[in-house]
C-alpha cells in the first residue's frame, strides 16, 4: 500500500505539486499579509480616480439583488493582457460590473509586493481605462512553478444595483484534497467546490445556486473526469452548472466561483455585537493535522514508532485521515440554513437579542479566525475551549512539528456570534441537521483594542509562535 501512495505523490510531484505542502491547505497562494495586501494598496493608490475599484478584504463579494448574468474571461498577465474595452463596455450594458478573480502566477513574481505589483497592475489598469465602472470584489492569488502557467481569471456581474434579498459570490482553486488518491477521485472534485462554496455558506446564502467551475488537467481524460465529477456534485445538491471559459494550461487545478441568494439580510452586524453574545462552533476543527501526519508518515516510515510512543497506531491516523477527507468533501449547506434561519428579513430589522450578528469560517488559519472576529467586531473574547475533530492527532502533529497549526483545515466549520437569548435555539437547530455545535467562548467587552484570551491548552495545538503571540493565554 505505502509503495502505491508513494507513487502517486511522486506523480503529483512531476506535475510541479508539493503534496505535503498542499496537506496544510493553503501551501499554493500568494502571502498575503506580506505580498497582496502591499501590492493591492499600491495599486488602489495608484487607480484612484478611475473607474475601477478594489473593494476592501472580505471573505466573499456581496451585493443586494440577484445576479442575472455572469461573463467569464481569462486573461494574459503582464502588459498584453488581452483587455478589450469594447467587450467590457458590451457585457456591462451600462450598469456597474462586480467581479471576482483568480489570478495565478509564476512563483518569482510572489516573493515580494513589487514583483507581484508588476505582473498584476497592467490588468487592473487596462480594465480601469475601459471607462466601465467596475468593482473588483473578491480575488484568489495562487503560485504556480511554471512561468507559462500564468492567466487572470475573471468573472464579471453586471448589477444595477438594488433589489430584493442578497448574493454572495466566492471563488477558490485547490490544486488536490488527498494526494493519498487518484486526483480523478470524486472526492477531489467535491472538496474543491465544497471550499469555493464554504464563504458564500457561511453567510447563509443557500438558495439559487450556481458555480462557474475551474478546472485543469494535464490529459483530456482527466479533464473529461473531472468535468463528470463536477456534474455528479451539482446534481447531488441542486446546483446549476454555469460552463465557462477555462484556463486551457494543462496542469492540475480545480475550484469554482460559487454563487449563492439569500432572501433575508446576510450576518454582517460587526458593529451590533453586544456583551454576552456566544461564540458558537458548528463542529469541532482540525481536518488538515491527521492529513498532514498520514502522508509523513507514508514518506518518513520511522514517524510510525514515534506515533506508537504515543499510543497512536497508524491505522487510527489513516481512518482519522479518511475522516476528514469525507467532512471537507461536503459542503456546509445544512449549517447555512440554520444560519439563514436566524437572519432579520432586511438589515433594517437586525436586533440583537433574535439575531445571528457576525459569522466566519474555520478553515485555512484554523483558530485565529476567532482573533479576526474580535478584530471585525472591536470586542474583547474569551476562548473557552477549542474542539478539535482528533484531539490526540492534533497534539501529536503539532509535537511532532509535522503541522504548526492543528487547528487549521480546508472547507472548514463555521463560528456565529450568537446572542445569549437564542443560543439553545441555535444549537438545537444544529444538532437536528447532524451537526455537533458546542459553545466555544463569548464576548466579554465591546469597544475595545481587540483581544482574544485562550486557553493555555491551545500551546498543544498551535507550533507557530506568531500565531500565538495574537492571542492571550491564560
Amino acid at each position: 500500500m505505502f509503495e502505491e501512495i508513494i507513487e502517486r505523490i511522486q506523480y503529483y510531484k512531476k506535475l510541479g505539486l508539493n503534496p505535503l505542502a498542499l496537506a496544510t491547505g493553503c501551501a499554493v497562494k500568494v502571502d498575503l499579509l506580506r505580498v497582496v495586501y502591499p501590492a493591492l494598496r499600491t495599486l488602489r493608490e495608484e487607480l484612484e480616480g478611475s473607474g475601477l475599484s478594489i473593494a476592501p478584504r472580505e471573505d466573499a463579494l456581496t451585493f443586494r439583488g440577484e445576479a442575472e448574468e455572469i461573463h467569464r474571461r481569462v486573461y494574459q498577465l503582464g502588459s498584453n493582457c488581452g483587455i478589450s474595452p469594447n467587450d467590457i463596455r458590451s457585457l456591462s450594458k451600462g450598469k456597474t460590473v462586480y467581479a471576482v478573480t483568480v489570478v495565478q502566477v509564476f512563483q518569482r513574481y510572489a516573493d515580494s509586493p513589487e514583483s507581484f505589483f508588476e505582473k498584476v497592475a497592467p490588468v487592473y489598469k487596462a480594465l480601469a481605462k475601459t471607462g466601465v465602472s467596475v468593482v473588483i470584489g473578491k480575488g484568489h492569488s495562487i503560485l504556480t512553478p511554471f512561468p507559462e502557467d500564468e492567466f487572470a481569471l475573471f468573472d464579471f456581474i453586471p448589477h444595477a444595483g438594488g433589489g430584493e434579498g442578497f448574493t454572495a459570490v466566492n471563488n477558490d482553486t485547490i490544486h488536490i484534497i488527498d494526494p493519498s488518491q487518484e486526483p480523478g477521485d470524486e472526492k477531489q472534485v467535491s472538496g474543491a467546490i465544497s471550499n469555493s462554496f464554504n464563504d458564500v455558506f457561511v453567510l447563509g446564502a443557500h438558495k439559487k445556486l450556481r458555480m462557474l467551475p475551474v478546472l485543469n488537467a494535464p490529459s483530456e481524460d482527466l479533464l473529461d473526469k473531472l468535468w463528470g465529477n463536477v456534474k455528479r456534485f451539482a446534481h447531488r445538491y441542486g446546483i446549476e452548472v454555469v460552463e465557462a471559459d477555462q484556463p486551457k494550461r494543462g496542469r492540475l487545478l480545480m475550484g469554482a466561483t460559487a454563487v449563492g441568494y439569500s432572501d433575508k439580510a446576510l450576518p454582517l452586524f460587526e458593529d451590533r455585537v453586544e456583551t454576552g453574545a456566544k461564540l458558537v462552533i458548528t463542529r469541532p476543527m482540525g481536518e488538515l493535522a491527521p492529513i498532514n501526519l498520514y502522508l509523513a508518515a507514508i514518506i518518513d516510515k520511522s514517524l510510525i514508532k514515534d506515533l506508537e510512543g504515543y499510543g497512536i497506531e497508524f491505522e487510527e491516523v489513516e481512518r482519522a485521515k479518511d475522516k476528514a477527507v469525507e467532512l471537507i468533501s461536503k459542503p456546509n449547506i445544512e449549517a447555512a440554513s440554520v444560519i439563514h434561519k436566524y437572519a432579520p428579513e432586511t438589515p433594517e430589522e437586525f436586533r440583537e437579542d433574535e439575531h445571528v450578528a457576525v459569522t466566519t469560517d474555520v478553515t485555512g488559519p484554523g483558530i485565529f479566525v476567532v482573533k479576526e472576529l474580535a478584530e471585525r467586531t472591536r470586542t474583547k473574547i474569551k476562548l473557552h475551549r477549542i474542539p478539535l475533530l482528533f484531539p490526540e492527532i492534533s497534539r501529536v502533529a503539532t509535537k511532532l512539528y509535522i503541522i504548526p497549526n492543528s487547528t487549521s483545515g480546508t472547507n472548514g466549520p463555521f463560528v456565529a456570534i450568537v446572542p445569549d437569548t437564542i443560543v439553545s435555539d441555535f444549537i438545537k437547530d444544529l444538532e437536528s441537521r447532524g451537526l455537533e455545535p458546542t459553545v466555544i467562548g463569548e464576548v466579554i467587552e465591546r469597544d475595545v483594542e481587540p483581544e482574544v484570551i485562550a486557553p493555555v491548552e491551545l500551546r498543544e495545538y498551535v507550533a507557530d509562535q506568531r500565531l500565538l503571540s495574537e492571542f492571550t493565554l491564560a
